[in-house]
């Protein structure tokens, strides 16, 4: 099945501006996260050993975060296709928590994408 970034696709038209702007929700959500996130890791009860599941989660979710960060930063200005396939890859990427605001928001941005294809 084709994707969007696909070359048989070329028949849909997503106007580039709104594809940023859908960037730019998910960039300062993913913002909001890492900053609750670094809080979250900054007040972890002390000494931390090197075996402590949760914390080495959290150090995981935070590298995710910053790779989905970049991808999704850099692809605001790159142009449609990278816009499309960061859009792509946040909707089916693993949430970052566990809380209804974050399922919310990834109902929120499917919809919205789902909109831009039509």
């Amino acid at each position: 099945m084709p994707t969007l970034a696909s070359p048989r696709a070329t028949g849909r038209r997503e106007d580039p501006a709104a594809l940023a702007s859908l960037c730019k929700t998910i960039r300062e959500h993913l913002q909001a996260r890492r900053s609750s996130l670094a809080a979250e890791i900054r007040s972890y009860p002390t000494p931390i050993p090197r075996c402590d599941a949760q914390f080495n989660h959290l150090h995981e979710q935070q590298i995710r975060l910053a790779r989905e960060l970049e991808r999704v930063g850099d692809a605001e200005t790159a142009g449609r296709a990278q816009a499309i396939e960061a859009i792509e890859r946040f909707i089916a990427s693993a949430p970052y928590s566990d809380d209804a605001a974050e399922r919310e928001f990834r109902a929120q941005v499917r919809r919205e994408f789902a909109e831009l294809r039509k």
